[in-house]
């Protein structure tokens, strides 16, 4: 018998706003029992508004203004999925996402933010750059930048909106391009609003008014921009303004699929919410931040909200999942605003309250550095993801096979190919399959614990991995059976499982033309999955690991290091960037390389995968009789691998790789030498290359898209110390 924590109902939360990571660090220090969580965000790495305009002017690094959410849902034990929601069907209760399987919910929250509403400027969504999403505008912005370095002329920088964000960016932008940069730029600021910044008090107004004055920005205000073009904005009188960078710093504007899924919005596409943060039409459905329209009173489209709304939020979603009454959110009236000026300078304004100076950036730096630190996982202490109570113990052996009527939808909603070769239908006990003459059958098997809390990507790496042996001897893929455990849960919620993992295996299995022949299904207490997988090779012409030779030169299909970053993540350790870096890296196919390599005459080849990069090599170059050098500084390396390996953080399979190796090391303490022992998943291929064609070859698999390199070459020396080091 297996004991399970099982899962029963789906919280989802769609968008990475300032709501949202309020709910998921409520979530990470008191977990929900038997609800599973899952955080939808476009993007990995999430601005904090406010220190926004520090980092444009050069105040903050990158990492100092963006929460890293891939992290923070790792450490709060709550499943992080990076996809762009493009509609929801409230009465099947799916989620649709883009390039993504949907996602079924029991209670669901949105906090997907909002964008300047472009669609009253004719063109403004093909000329110039709204300042939301900040993602986007920071890399207009930053390419921007590139090509107006290299020319002379005066810049002409036209910000389009007279609120405070508008002021802000302008000021930022202008101290930017002073404090670091040769550009020469006049700016012009366009409010349709008389005066701007109407929301605040008449000093704070008369403020900025001389500010601006004194760095001779011009202002027009009672004017709205009506139409672009690439170098030209027309205003509603007729008058035109010469720009070669616009920034749209306009009214918010809602993204249209809310409306579009049947919500009730306002007039503008705003999901209209009660006192409880809850939508009118929907019950099951919340929205907090700017995509919310607060049906008691209006509110600003502020991120003091957001953030205030977030423990009222976290408190709602889950009085709503245990049938308890809800808690109202009560606005303030008046709130406190902080303004960046460009320089480390600000101006407060709350209400008649006006004050400006260096000391007020000082405080607004310590709010905001205080409000980030929040959301820091390191030294935060979860009580971890335990849940009370367990549903009774599951049986083993066939006993735990996964019910039929899962099994059976889950087939229904797969795209499953076929091929002539194979004899029989997938619903069979074995599959029956035709060889042709002189050829030769590979079969190889990789099973996994789940390493990401993502079903589908899990399928679709687990299947690049499995392949990456047929591969690895020269043969092609023709057809994988499939082994999948599923944690025991609420029927609806395994079967999504299932068919996420199922859909990533075919993703992966599609692309690299190789058929689904069959399979075994069954529970356990955490997610896990094998590949059985065949090839087909012609007689006499497979890559061995026997085949280097004494000269050949050692070239490495892709950078390692994804051991690391895995365990990393696992400890909430790993920076979301990296991850997502490592996961694209794991998510490439060796079937390019494979053909390359064999077109420059490769016979020695295999893939580096859990023995790590210098065990797969000592099994070349033991059966091949054969000695190697290597250098470490040529060793292409995944970003954020060489700083976890200097944490101590390691895979639990390293000291065993380390152990059995057999190398001399002579350069030191060389920051990528634990990464030799380091398993990986998915990992790249390792060839010898013959000497005249390395170089041609090499180029080849950098054109086709790998981080190749060569490493080092392979001797007769050593053959007590088949490696050496430099």
């Amino acid at each position: 018998m297996i004991g399970l924590t099982p899962h029963n109902k789906d919280l989802r939360l769609i968008g990475g706003g300032h709501s949202h990571i309020a709910v998921v660090k409520r979530f990470g220090m008191k977990p929900l029992p038997g609800v599973r969580i899952t955080l939808i965000s476009s993007d990995t790495m999430t601005p904090y508004s406010g220190m926004l305009p520090g980092f444009i002017a050069g105040h903050y690094a990158f990492e100092d203004c963006h929460i890293d959410l891939r992290k923070l849902c790792q450490w709060a034990g709550v499943q992080f999925i990076r996809s762009e929601v493009t509609h929801i069907d409230p009465i099947k209760k799916h989620i649709v996402c883009r390039d993504y399987p949907s996602l079924r919910y029991d209670v669901l929250s949105i906090d997907a933010g909002s964008r300047p509403a472009l669609d009253s400027i004719e063109d403004a969504d093909r000329y110039g750059c709204p300042v939301k999403p900040v993602k986007q505008f920071l890399e207009y912005w930053h390419r921007w930048l590139g090509s107006a370095e290299s020319s002379n002329r005066l810049q002409r920088i036209v910000v389009v909106g007279g609120g405070a964000a508008g002021i802000e960016i302008l000021l930022a932008l202008r101290h930017k391009l002073a404090a670091t940069t040769s550009i020469r730029a006049e700016f012009t600021l366009v409010s349709a609003d008389s005066p701007f910044l109407g929301a605040h008090n008449e000093r704070v107004r008369h403020y900025f008014q001389r500010h601006l004055q004194t760095l001779g920005v011009r202002v027009i205000c009672g004017h709205r921009v009506i139409s672009a073009d690439r170098h030209r904005l027309m205003l509603d009188d007729q008058s035109q303004l010469d720009c070669d960078f616009a920034a749209w710093a306009i009214h918010a504007g809602a993204q249209s699929w809310p409306a579009e899924s049947s919500l009730d919005c306002d007039e503008r596409g705003f999901i209209q919410v009660d006192r409880y943060l809850r939508s009118v039409s929907h019950p099951d459905i919340f929205a907090a931040g700017d995509c919310a329209a607060f049906t008691p009173h209006p509110l600003p489209k502020a991120g003091v909200y957001a953030v205030r709304q977030g423990p009222v939020l976290a408190k709602n979603l889950v009085a709503q999942l245990e049938n308890r009454p809800l808690q109202p959110f009560k606005p303030q009236r008046l709130f406190l605003s902080l303004l960046t000026t460009g320089e480390r300078h600000a101006v407060a304004s709350r209400g008649f309250f006006f004050a400006s100076g260096q000391w007020v950036w000082r405080w607004k730096n310590f709010i905001d550095r205080r409000f980030m630190a929040r959301f820091i996982p390191e030294p935060m202490q979860s009580t971890g993801n335990a849940e009370e109570g367990q549903e009774s113990m599951r049986c083993g052996g066939c006993g735990a096979k996964i019910g039929s009527d899962i099994l059976h939808n889950v087939l229904a909603q797969l795209k499953i190919r076929s091929r002539p070769d194979v004899v029989g239908a997938l619903g069979d006990d074995a599959a029956i399959i035709d060889l042709p003459a002189n050829t030769q059958w590979l079969q190889s098997v990789d099973f996994f614990r789940s390493f990401i809390d993502d079903p589908y990507l899990l399928g679709r790496i687990a299947a690049i991995h499995s392949l990456g042996d047929i591969y690895a001897m020269g043969g092609t893929p023709h057809s994988a059976l499939v082994t999948a455990v599923i944690p025991y849960g609420h029927e609806e919620i395994m079967q999504e499982k299932l068919l996420h993992l199922m859909q990533g295996i075919l993703t992966t299995l599609d692309r690299e033309n190789t058929v689904l022949i069959g399979g075994h299904s069954g529970e356990g207490p955490e997610m896990s999955v094998g590949l059985t997988v065949n090839g087909t090779l012609t007689a006499g012409a497979a890559f061995a690991k026997s085949g280097l030779k004494p000269g050949d030169c050692l070239i490495l299909t892709k950078p390692i290091g994804s051991g690391v970053l895995l365990a990393a993540n696992m400890a909430a350790r790993c920076e979301g960037s990296w991850l997502d870096r490592a996961l694209a890296v794991m998510l490439q196919s060796n079937c390019t390389a494979a053909q390359i390599l064999r077109d420059y005459s490769v016979q020695g080849c295999t893939d580096i995968t859990g023995f790590g990069l210098l065990g797969h090599l000592q099994e070349m170059l033991t059966a091949s009789h054969c000695g190697a050098t290597v250098s470490l500084d040529a060793i292409p390396v995944m970003d954020g691998a060489q700083h976890c390996s200097a944490q101590g953080i390691r895979s639990t399979l390293h000291p065993h790789n380390k152990k059995t190796s057999r190398c001399r090391y002579d350069s030191g303490n060389h920051p990528s030498y634990d990464l030799l022992f380091d398993p990986q998943t998915a990992g790249g291929l390792l060839a010898g290359v013959p000497a005249a064609a390395a170089e041609e070859c090499l180029r080849a698999l950098r054109q086709a898209g790998y981080a190749a390199a060569q490493i080092g070459t392979v001797d007769t020396t050593g053959q007590d110390l088949p490696v050496i080091l430099t």
